[in-house]
């Protein structure tokens, strides 16, 4: 939930009372966040742009999440720096007013759909995996829809931000305080605990289906070895996304109770308010850096390919296709723990969320 701060009405009296130790602490978690975040989200869009195993429908979602967290960093950090250390006065004109603010509510709106989607997916493919199944084109077609409803529910914020001339300030104008007290309400609901419901109830229920079928035996000892990759290789997707969303879900919360304090509460009477909004944005931006973190972490495939981005041999771009032949057999094998599957070079083996054509992809 990104708002302009101290247009609400209030003094910049308690919002320019910065320590000097408080500024440089805020000025270097900013530019730590911002390095991060720009270096490791836009490797996760080269890695899922480039390379073919990587583009499954699951990492199409987390290709739009790194996107989105991507347009948070570079749209937040850069831009709110300087209104904050030029006393909230807004250098940038009045068309960047009316569209600032709300590109950062739109991206925000973008992750939280985004995670919505993936879970709604991961649902599906893991409960339901006899039925028909999202393909990366229909995944595109739910990335551009999370697109334009984030775009349209984000149009009020836009009718009601304008520049004060006379100020110099970029600040919310509604009608009446009841409408901004709507506004802000259904921010949370939209954004928050509506979505983060609807992906813990996804999660519940994979978690119980795959308890469930741990103790499913197939008749042919190929079929347990796929059953069994199959479903060690959803574990790790499915806990992947469940970090991610506790990240956003801890990291975003303290910004929403700020603001909701602020127009249902006394925040505004309180001295130091600015000074933890300030302390909430910096924990929101992080959500963003922390998330090309835990996909290094939590998924293997990340690793694997991150490693090859950060090597010095230049060889090692000149031969992906080989490294990825070599790589897709041997994760194979890994999976199955066995070496005596064997199918010709052009055998398509299929089994749920396990895919692996020409030898040379896989898909999770």
């Amino acid at each position: 939930m990104f708002k302009p701060q101290g247009t609400d009405n209030t003094t910049l009296e308690t919002i320019n009372g910065e320590t000097p130790a408080f500024k440089a602490t805020k000025l270097s978690l900013y530019a730590i966040i911002f390095l991060i975040s720009v270096v490791g989200n836009a490797l996760v869009c080269v890695v899922i742009a480039r390379r073919r195993r990587m583009r499954t429908v699951t990492n199409i979602f987390v290709l739009n999440l790194a996107a989105s967290d991507l347009a948070i960093t570079c749209i937040c950090i850069p831009f709110d720096i300087p209104v904050q250390e030029n006393n909230y006065k807004w250098p940038y004109g009045g068309f960047a007013c009316k569209i600032m603010y709300p590109l950062q509510t739109v991206a925000m709106f973008a992750s939280i759909f985004t995670l919505t989607a993936v879970s709604l997916n991961r649902f599906w493919a893991i409960v339901h995996p006899l039925r028909k199944q999202m393909r990366k084109i229909h995944a595109v077609g739910v990335i551009i829809i999370i697109w334009v409803i984030c775009i349209l529910l984000t149009v009020p914020y836009v009718f009601v931000l304008r520049l004060d001339k006379t100020t110099m300030e970029c600040g919310e104008y509604w009608p009446g305080v009841n409408y901004r007290k709507a506004y802000t309400a259904s921010l949370f609901v939209l954004q928050y605990l509506l979505p983060l419901s609807v992906i813990a109830l996804a999660y519940l229920k994979i978690g119980l289906e795959l308890k469930s079928c741990a103790t499913v035996q197939n008749a042919l000892a190929v079929n347990a070895v796929l059953h069994q990759a199959h479903r060690n290789e959803a574990r790790k997707v499915v806990r992947m996304l469940i970090v991610v969303t506790l990240l956003f879900a801890i990291c975003v919360l303290p910004n929403n109770v700020m603001w909701l304090w602020l127009d249902f509460g006394n925040g505004a009477n309180y001295a130091h308010f600015w000074d933890m909004i300030a302390f909430t944005n910096i924990i929101l931006f992080a959500n963003s850096a922390a998330n090309p973190i835990a996909y290094t972490i939590c998924h293997e495939n990340f690793r694997e390919e991150f490693k090859l981005y950060f090597t010095c041999d230049p060889k090692i771009f000149q031969n992906m296709a080989e490294n990825t032949i070599t790589y897709t057999r041997t994760r194979l094998k890994s999976l199955t723990g066995t070496d005596r599957i064997t199918s010709k070079s052009h055998d398509v083996i299929e089994y749920g969320e396990i895919l692996v054509i020409d030898s040379k992809e896989t898909v999770i």
